[in-house]
Parts: structure tokens; sequence; C-alpha cells
């Protein structure tokens, strides 16, 4: 299960975490900021999906080079299955704030 992170346009540490449904009859999606509210709710909506389709791990993979998140508890709801489509970045170096 590949879900996918990527920076809202002309928005700053604003941020939209999706799945493509597994079917391709759906996608799921969440708005989400980087703050400690936005971490419970990347954590909630990685559960809900890990739930729904029944699968283990969720590998986050993370588009925009441009990315800075600024709250650790946001990084660490990422680094729970990180992967990077732009080069090995580890949770850790996107906070450069």
């Amino acid at each position: 299960m590949k879900i996918i992170i990527r920076k809202l346009e002309d928005r700053e540490h604003t941020y939209f975490a999706y799945l493509r449904g597994l079917c391709g009859k759906a996608t799921y999606l969440l708005y989400f900021e980087d703050s400690i509210t936005g971490a419970v709710s990347l954590h909630n909506f990685i559960e809900m999906l890990q739930t729904h389709f029944k699968t283990g791990r969720a590998e986050v993979h993370i588009q925009d080079r441009e990315i800075e998140i600024r709250s650790e508890a946001l990084l660490e709801a990422i680094g729970q299955g990180v992967n990077h489509d732009q080069g090995d970045r580890n949770p850790e170096d996107l906070n450069q704030v």
C-alpha cells in the first residue's frame, strides 16, 4: 500500500496524503498541516487504511523535494514507513526550518 504525500501549492506547511484505491475506483485523501494535530490525523489516516485494506505496513512516499516539516510528531508519523521518490532522504532531513 503506497500513501503519497504532496505539498499544497501556494500554502506553506500544508499537505495532502492520498492513496489510490487498490481496485482503481476510489482515491482516499487527507488534508493536513505541519502540526501535532496534523500528525495525529496522518497517523489515524494510515491506521484506517491499513485496517480497511487489511495490510501490515503502509509505505509513505514524499513526492515534493521542497517539503520542510517542522513538527517532530509529524516526522514520527511519516517515519512509520517512509520511502522517498525524490532521492534518499531521512525524515530528519526534512526538518530544515
